[in-house]
């Protein structure tokens, strides 16, 4: 599923993503994706969500990693779940796992 919004914003930020979909092979949309991917590990963006911060409240933390690529490229991304450590446990030359 896509969480799919109505972005309103000035011709200053239309004209910036229609320079970008021409020099680039991505979709418009990928363009905002990679704004927002960006901007939640940004230090920039940050402080400027600290100015308008609820008092006692933290600021969330993105849930992806900035490794994440397909997050903002593929529409559909669903992060894979972390899975468990798998734990090893060597006693007598026998391995035993667990997990």
């Amino acid at each position: 599923m896509s969480y799919r919004p109505t972005v309103r914003y000035p011709d200053v930020y239309k004209d910036y993503v229609e320079k970008i979909f021409k020099v680039t092979t991505l979709d418009r949309n990928q363009i905002i994706r990679l704004a927002l991917f960006v901007a939640a590990h940004s230090v920039e963006y940050k402080a400027i969500l600290k100015k308008y911060q609820t008092a006692d409240v933290p600021l969330p933390r993105p849930d992806w990693g900035k490794d994440e690529e397909r997050c903002w490229k593929d529409q559909n991304y669903i992060k894979k779940a972390d899975s468990e450590p798998i734990k090893i446990i060597e006693q007598g030359g026998i391995k035993i796992v667990i997990g």
